[in-house]
């Protein structure tokens, strides 16, 4: 996931909750004490299926795509941390209340609880314990939004100007580098390469069992042979790293000082 997504998907969810709740109390507006009534059992569903929804969301997210599990509980915890109290004042404005009465006067009914018998009654929420919790919020939100601590916690993300302009650097040095050498074609194997690399290993010592590995394994030229590492020479030849070491000095020197 993209990080501009990522904060857009944060973004989104507590929106639609907090926007859900602002079109019930517009609908009480005015409105009749059945009415109100009805709308307070509209709010108690909504204020379940808020909390519902992401829960099952996240569930889904778990079975269907795990490897993006952590990714997206980060970035919906910092949508909601960050966007909430935002979405909130907003929210709190568009239905006809002020966001600086939210701050003073707290939030009326805005939680629901159990009342006497098996009725739900809401929950006032006061400014003392309001204020503080939005502060707190919006700075976990900052935390978990924080590029640095989504790469950390969910792996390396790169910007999508970055990714292009790797892409065009790479494409531009493999041009210059077809350009600068466009007639140098890699070492191909023949009978005669072939031949001359068995040769070459008989001139140096190398016995038929090491001969014989050393060819099935596609080193079918004198400059592929070069090109092999001490470690990889040996496990493909059964010697250990100091003879295989010393061979591959011993054809470089033929390479480079002799007729071949």
């Amino acid at each position: 996931m993209r990080y501009a997504h990522g904060i857009i998907f944060g973004a989104i969810i507590p929106g639609i909750i907090f926007l859900g709740a602002a079109v019930i109390k517009i609908a009480g507006i005015g409105a009749d004490a059945l009415t109100v009534d009805a709308l307070w059992d509209t709010y108690v569903v909504w204020f379940l299926i808020s909390i519902i929804f992401p829960i099952s969301l996240l569930l889904m997210i778990r079975f269907a795509r795990r490897d993006l599990f952590r990714e997206v509980l980060i970035f919906m915890a910092g949508g909601f941390f960050f966007f909430s109290p935002l979405w909130l004042f907003f929210a709190t404005e568009i239905s006809g209340d002020s966001w600086t009465d939210l701050l003073l006067k707290g939030v009326t009914r805005g939680l629901i609880g159990p009342g006497p018998g098996t009725t739900i009654i809401g929950i006032d929420i006061s400014n003392v314990f309001l204020v503080p919790f939005l502060i707190l919020s919006m700075i976990l939100g900052v935390v978990f939004l924080n590029p640095s601590f989504v790469a950390k916690h969910t792996g390396p993300m790169e910007l999508p100007e970055l990714t292009a302009l790797k892409e065009t650097a790479l494409g531009s040095e493999e041009d210059s580098f077809e350009a600068e050498m466009p007639d140098v074609t890699p070492p191909t194997t023949t009978v005669d390469s072939v031949a001359a690399l068995r040769d070459v290993l008989i001139e140096l010592g190398t016995t038929d069992p090491v001969i014989n590995l050393i060819l099935n394994s596609g080193i079918g030229t004198i400059t592929d042979l070069v090109a092999t590492g001490p470690d990889q020479l040996s496990n493909i030849s059964g010697l250990d790293r100091h003879a295989a070491e010393n061979l591959l000095i011993s054809v470089q020197k033929r390479l480079w000082f002799s007729d071949i």
